[in-house]
C-alpha cells in the first residue's frame, strides 16, 4: 500500500514538472533561443534584484464539532535570495480537544521548522523542510486514556505552486511527503503525505 502511495506521489511530481516544461518549450518555439542564450537568461533571472525580498505569511486552521475541536496556527517568516530561491523559518501551534473520552482529553503541539523553496518553473517550486515538534497524543496507560508527550522530527520534501493575488500578496499550495513517517510508530501525521495551503505577503 505504501509503495502504491509513493508511486502516485512521484507520478504527480513528474506530471507537474513535465507540464511546466512543455509550456516553456511551446513558448520557445515562437522565439527560438540557443542553449547558451537560455542559460544566460536563467542566470540573469537568478541574480535579479528582488524589490520586496522579505516575506511573512503562514496558515490558520479551525474546526469545531460536537465530538472534536481543532485549531492550528503556523506563521512563516523568510527571505528571497533571488527569484529562484527562498529560505524561511516557521512556527507551529496546534491544539486538539476530544470529547469522546471521559473526562475530555486535549493535546497540544508546539514546534519550529526550516523551509527552503526552489522555483524550477514559475510558479512551480520544489520544497524541502525539517521540522522539530513537541507534540502530544492520546495513549493508553495503567490509569486509562490520557495525553502522552513526545518529540518528533519530520523530514518533508515535495513540490507546490504559487498563485499571485498582486505583486506582494500570494497564495500557495504544497504537496509534501514525510520521509520520517513510520506507521508502526506514533506520529503527529496520520499519513506520510500532506497538503499545506497558506498565504504570503512580501515587503
Amino acid at each position: 500500500m505504501e509503495l502504491k502511495r509513493t508511486l502516485v506521489f512521484v507520478m504527480c511530481l513528474v506530471l507537474a514538472v513535465s507540464a511546466a516544461a512543455q509550456e516553456a518549450q511551446e513558448g520557445e518555439s515562437e522565439d527560438p533561443e540557443t542553449y547558451k542564450e537560455q542559460y544566460e537568461k536563467y542566470q540573469k533571472q537568478a541574480k535579479k534584484t528582488i524589490e520586496y525580498p522579505w516575506f511573512v505569511g503562514g496558515a490558520v486552521g479551525l474546526a469545531f464539532g460536537s465530538e472534536t475541536s481543532y485549531a492550528e496556527f503556523s506563521p512563516i517568516f523568510g527571505y528571497r535570495f533571488s527569484p529562484l530561491f527562498q529560505l524561511g523559518g516557521s512556527l507551529t501551534f496546534r491544539y486538539r480537544k476530544d470529547k469522546r473520552y471521559e473526562p475530555d482529553l486535549s493535546t497540544t503541539d508546539v514546534g519550529a521548522s526550516i523551509v527552503g523553496r526552489f522555483f524550477v518553473f514559475d510558479p512551480i517550486f520544489l520544497q524541502a523542510e525539517v521540522e522539530r515538534l513537541n507534540w502530544e497524543y492520546i495513549g493508553i496507560t495503567d490509569e486509562g486514556y490520557e495525553s502522552v508527550e513526545d518529540t518528533y522530527t519530520g523530514y518533508y520534501a515535495g513540490f507546490g505552486f504559487v498563485q499571485k493575488a498582486s505583486e506582494r500578496v500570494a497564495m500557495y499550495m504544497a504537496f509534501l511527503w514525510d520521509f520520517a513517517y513510520d506507521e508502526n510508530e506514533p506520529s503527529p501525521n496520520t499519513r506520510p503525505y500532506l497538503i499545506r495551503i497558506g498565504f504570503g505577503f512580501a515587503f
